[in-house]
């Protein structure tokens, strides 16, 4: 940092507490009454707030710092980046700020000022319908959101339909708050993979092949239900990954107009007639667009794309089906891995809705063995995850015989399956390898770690979950850290001596 003006003895300095009011906080190059935001440049004007003479930051020095010759600022409790910081003024770098009043607070040799609140309201922006509204139909929101913000919005948001992170709407009838839509089941999320936070401000968004035709707006339909025409009332508000309100909206006056079930089933017609290839427009229109109201005939047009041939498309068209009735999932799925097979996303689906598919498990598996066979790997590897799965998770006590069967059946095509060298595959039996403790599974895992394929390192810790002692030297030998934590949790004090201290 560089001093401007006469250096002066640090005795000199004044040893008072900082004190400034809320009016002496005021935006720089912006007009006394411009609303206080995140990110704006602001000067504080008051006493006893740093040294006399005034420090700025080193020449191109980034971000701002948050400590300038002993002086630092927190706004709503974060650090402030510094610009200048003298006795009397300091120019500062608002960071990102919470709705409401907000506490600034400054610090200079360990003194700090009493907080004085200062008013911080949400940006405003603009929302409008893209179209007219009417019952059991998409209605889609456009939001106009201010620079930068904007950056942060293009739906979907995340590979979870109805997610739309820190976008958030509110919907009042007849004045009344209208109730969203509540799923029977909640749809397990994680943040790694394919999904993103999509939060405003912040945060990161699905990964799409290309920017979609509209980027802007996001389909209301999916979070409430409109079955029933009138006069409704829709609200935007924009959160930073914190949960603070960044942007707001006004209210929004909109008629919802009844439409006869046969134009609905035309247009539905019309849609499947139309729809498109291309990954992001089927992500950010066609089927958000469809998923208005989860049927039966709209169950049958996503079948296509639970198998599409990007795994966005299918994940995403997975998760839709937590917006359809149970029963009629629980139904239709088995038919439909009967008929076209399993793929990695149903096999999750089998698996975290276990409980509810449990009474067809022995006709889940002998739906899914046939489709070990399958030239196309979707098939094929989606079937050893399936398998891997319903093995491990479903209750075999009504038919005990069928673990074996499984494995039987795996171990008539293992070898087919690790000459592919086929990652997509290996992975998955690797994984199925891992539940079963024989001398053939560990003979077919070393295989896999004799090929020195990526899934080297799944296979090996594999072997781990079957525990057999006669493998703990061979498996010692791979020195990597990972393998010691599965070596000491399989074998305990038995794999000390194997064990190459990492950490």
């Amino acid at each position: 940092m560089r001093a401007v003006g006469l250096l002066l003895p640090f005795v000199a300095f004044a040893a008072d507490t900082p004190t400034f009011t809320a009016s002496s906080v005021v935006p720089i190059n912006a007009a006394p009454s411009e609303p206080f935001r995140q990110f704006m440049l602001v000067s504080i004007y008051g006493r006893h707030l740093g040294p006399d003479p005034g420090c700025t930051p080193d020449r191109g020095t980034s971000p701002e710092p948050a400590e300038l010759c002993g002086v630092s600022v927190t706004v709503g409790g974060r650090n402030a980046g510094l610009l200048y910081v003298q006795e009397k003024q300091i120019n500062l770098r608002v960071p990102a700020a919470p709705e409401g009043m907000v506490d600034f607070v400054v610090t200079y040799n360990g003194l700090s000022s009493a907080p004085v609140p200062i008013p911080f309201p949400p940006l405003p922006t603009s929302i409008k319908l893209t179209g007219p509204a009417y019952i059991d139909m998409p209605i889609w929101i456009q939001v106009g959101l201010p620079d930068p913000q904007w950056r942060s919005l293009r739906y979907p948001v995340t590979i979870w339909p109805a997610d739309f992170g820190g976008h958030q709407f509110e919907v009042r009838r007849d004045g009344v708050d209208f109730p969203p839509i509540k799923l029977a089941n909640s749809f397990p999320k994680s943040f790694s993979g394919p999904g993103g936070l999509g939060m405003i401000g912040g945060g990161s968004m699905l990964g799409l092949p290309h920017e979609p035709k509209n980027r802007s707006r996001l389909p209301l339909h999916l979070i409430y239900r409109f079955d029933q025409p009138g006069r409704y009332e829709v609200r935007y508000t924009g959160r930073d990954m914190g949960g603070q309100v960044l942007v707001r909206s006004g209210w929004l006056q909109f008629e919802v107009q009844d439409f006869p079930p046969s134009q609905r089933t035309a247009w539905l017609a019309e849609m499947r007639r139309t729809a498109p290839s291309d990954p992001a427009e089927l992500m950010s229109d066609f089927l958000p667009s469809i998923l208005a109201v989860p049927d039966r005939t709209v169950l049958s047009m996503l079948e296509d794309y639970l198998y599409n041939s990007s795994d966005l498309v299918r994940k995403y068209t997975m998760y839709a089906l937590y917006a359809f009735d149970n029963d009629l999932v629980i139904q239709e799925i088995p038919r439909l891995v009967e008929k076209r097979g399993p793929t990695d996303e149903l096999a999750y689906l089998l698996s975290w809705r276990r409980n509810q598919f449990q009474p067809q498990a022995s006709a889940l598996v002998h739906s899914i063995v046939k489709y070990l066979d399958s030239p196309t790997p979707l098939l094929s590897s989606g079937a050893l995850q399936a398998l891997y799965f319903v093995k491990g998770g479903y209750d075999w006590k009504a038919d005990p015989g069928m673990p074996a069967f499984m494995d039987n059946q795996v171990l008539a095509r293992a070898d087919r399956f690790i000459e592919t060298r086929d990652v997509t595959i290996l992975q998955p039996l690797a994984l199925y390898l891992g539940t079963w403790k024989a001398d053939q599974s560990r003979d077919l895992l070393w295989r896999i770690v004799e090929q020195g394929t990526t899934v080297r390192g799944q296979a090996l810790i594999c072997l781990t979950w079957i525990g057999d002692p006669r493998d703990l030297p061979r498996l010692g030998s791979y020195n990597t850290g990972e393998i010691d934590y599965h070596l000491n949790l399989a074998y305990g004090a038995a794999a000390a001596p194997y064990l190459k201290g990492h950490k």
